[in-house]
């Protein structure tokens, strides 16, 4: 059946995204849904998901239908599938973060011609943000499996969803703790992950205050137990790679104040390597 999949898959890529006359449209986007979690990476990534991505880009679904995909994602059967019951590290994680990575192209959509209602954005965030709090897996690249890149889908799904107006600077300041949390964790992040996710935090930081977004850059100096201990070295870095990525993009955008807080929490972290 996957080979079958593929096939028509391929078809309809190479056809410049072209439905031949045999697929209904509605059914062979109930099976890509079915399959968006495969742990093929050529029908995962370069077919399901670039194929869904093009159809919503292009307008092929209505808004009640892209409004049924995005309720649909945020299940059980998707953007929490197996989030509490799966081990740390399992293939079930490519469902959860190709669920994420979905959502980011049928927000981009509202932002051009709004079909969301604020009820639906406020949901979305929220779901997001329970998400989030769950997420343990980290990987970025699985060999022979491709790209989980969890934070990563999340942090673009976190800035087209934070770009809405209806988001408001406490919804963003409940989930800012939560970034801290996800990214201060003793496994390295390998893939680019704090740049996607920096783009989401500089969409976040224009709807809270200057001196907010001071006091959340604080929370970052982590200061260690062990210095004997590894694994805090993994910490710390994280934390760094962030804040370093944050500091450079704001460079650009000549935000002097929070760039000085910034190189003054990078200071204060480098005495706490151990190395």
């Amino acid at each position: 059946m996957k080979n079958r999949l593929k096939e028509t898959l391929e078809e309809i890529k190479e056809n410049d995204y072209t439905l031949p006359e045999r697929v209904n449209q509605q059914e062979i986007t109930t099976v890509m849904l079915q399959n968006m979690g495969a742990v093929d990476p050529y029908l995962r990534s370069e077919l399901i998901h670039n194929i869904l991505s093009t159809f919503i880009q292009r307008e092929k679904y209505s808004d009640q239908q892209l409004r049924n995909m995005l309720t649909s994602l945020m299940n059980k059967n998707y953007l929490f599938y197996r989030i509490n019951t799966s081990k740390q590290e399992e293939d079930a994680v490519f469902r959860r973060s190709y669920s994420v990575l979905l959502m980011s192209p049928i927000l981009s959509r509202h932002s051009s011609n709004a079909f969301l209602s604020e009820e639906n954005i406020h949901r979305v965030w929220e779901n997001l943000k329970k998400y989030m709090k769950q997420e343990q897996d980290h990987r970025g690249y699985v060999k022979g499996k491709g790209w989980v890149h969890t934070m990563a889908h999340a942090g673009k799904a976190l800035n087209s969803l934070s770009a809405c107006a209806c988001i408001t600077g406490e919804e963003v300041k409940g989930m800012l703790p939560i970034i801290r949390e996800q990214f201060l964790i003793d496994r390295p992040y390998l893939f680019d992950e704090e740049e996607h996710m920096v783009t989401a935090i500089i969409t976040m930081f224009d709807k809270i205050e200057k001196e907010e977004k001071v006091a959340w850059l604080w929370t970052f100096l982590y200061e260690r137990e062990n210095w004997k201990d590894p694994e805090e070295d993994l910490i710390i870095n994280n934390g760094k790679h962030l804040l370093r990525a944050l500091y450079f993009r704001l460079i650009d955008e000549e935000e002097e104040e929070i760039c000085e807080v910034l190189l003054q929490i990078l200071r204060e972290l480098r005495t706490q390597e151990h190395y």
